[in-house]
């Protein structure tokens, strides 16, 4: 085999397998990269394909109410399911009903695409506590999608697409204190009325899918651009890990086939 149909072979085997897919992550991070420190004063842009960090929080600075971040470690013994190389990105708000923060990443260009067209954005998460009614936890992407979990009464799991009324979300509170991983799939047509999209939330140690849905939103007017981590007034900790872009699996079979077909060309001209 010559050492062009040899690379072609590689590149078609990684695309087609399960590391291969990770290592064609569009845009990737992890709470190990920042072994330096995490903070709402101290957040380096570390990782790829990812904008800064932005944060917002209301912290009272040593009075309630408290808002803020840190960087979790396996050594604190913290009732985090998400640690992943040790630790993961912790985040507060509490003391007051009005404490709350968020922390935004946008998606860039240099991460596939500044909004997920044929790509998956994932993220794990877990959470120590949420608490009563008018305490809750967010995470959305962009300003189409909102998964939120309301403290108070019932398992309270739901999910608003284009800012529509909320439809409930089989996940309980004790899966996700276990961990959970979410992946949103977006599928196009990009700018459209009738955008395609997939949610799945798994188990984040493995397992079948909890819950699943799928549909169009209106991408229109509507936008993919970026996650955010909402916190409102929480009883506990919230952690979050593994932020990712990847390429749908379709657009991966479709780079296996033209590296197979490409293969194939080399080989009738030979």
């Amino acid at each position: 085999m010559n050492s062009t149909i040899k690379t072609l072979a590689i590149a078609l085997a990684m695309g087609l397998s399960a590391s291969g897919a990770f290592a064609a992550s569009n845009a990737y991070d992890t709470s190990a990269n920042y072994t330096g420190g995490w903070s709402t004063s101290t957040s380096p842009n570390l990782g790829s394909g990812f904008d800064v960090w932005s944060f917002a929080d209301n912290d009272g600075g040593g009075s309630p109410p408290y808002a803020g971040t840190y960087l979790d470690l396996a050594s604190y013994s913290n009732p985090d399911t998400v640690l992943t190389g040790g630790s993961s990105w912790g985040v507060y708000a509490n003391g007051d009903p009005s404490a709350f923060i968020n922390i935004t990443r946008g998606f860039t260009t240099g991460g596939g695409s500044a909004s997920l067209v044929n790509q998956t954005f994932s993220v794990a998460f877990n959470s120590s506590g949420i608490g009563n009614a008018g305490q809750s936890v967010g995470l959305n992407v962009g300003t189409a999608f909102s998964l939120s979990y309301a403290g108070g009464g019932p398992d309270n799991m739901t999910l608003s697409v284009d800012g529509s009324a909320a439809n409930p979300v089989s996940v309980n509170y004790a899966q996700m204190a276990a961990g959970i991983n979410v992946a949103l799939t977006v599928t196009g047509p990009a700018g459209s009325s009738s955008e395609g999209y997939s949610l799945v939330i798994s188990p984040f140690a493995g397992g079948p899918a909890l819950y699943s849905t799928s549909g169009t939103f209106d991408s229109s007017v509507y936008n993919t651009a970026s996650f955010t981590l909402a916190t409102l007034n929480t009883a506990n900790n919230q952690y979050f890990n593994n932020l990712s872009i990847v390429p749908e699996p379709a657009s991966m079979a479709m780079l296996g086939f033209a590296g197979l077909t490409s293969l194939l060309a080399i080989r009738r001209r030979k």
